[in-house]
C-alpha cells in the first residue's frame, strides 16, 4: 500500500483544526474572549499550507499529463 503523504496531512490539518476550535470555544466560555492574532495566524498558516498543497498536487497532474501526451 503507498502512502500519502498529502492525505496524512489533511488528516492532520483537520484534526488540529477542529481542536484548535474546540479549545477557542472553552478559551471563549470561560474568558468572554480570545486571542485574535492567534486565531487569524492559525487560520492564515493553515489555508497557506492547504493551498501550496493544492499548488504542488496540480503541478503533478500536469507533469503527468504532459508525460502522457509525449508518449503518445
Amino acid at each position: 500500500m503507498k502512502k500519502k503523504t498529502m492525505d496524512l496531512i489533511l488528516v492532520l490539518l483537520g484534526v488540529s483544526v477542529l481542536i484548535f476550535v474546540i479549545v477557542m470555544i472553552w478559551l471563549y466560555l470561560i474568558t468572554g474572549g480570545i486571542p485574535d492574532a492567534l486565531c487569524y495566524c492559525f487560520f492564515t498558516a493553515v489555508t497557506g499550507e492547504c493551498g501550496f498543497m493544492g499548488w504542488i498536487k496540480t503541478s503533478k497532474v500536469r507533469q503527468e499529463e504532459r508525460e502522457e501526451f509525449k508518449k503518445t
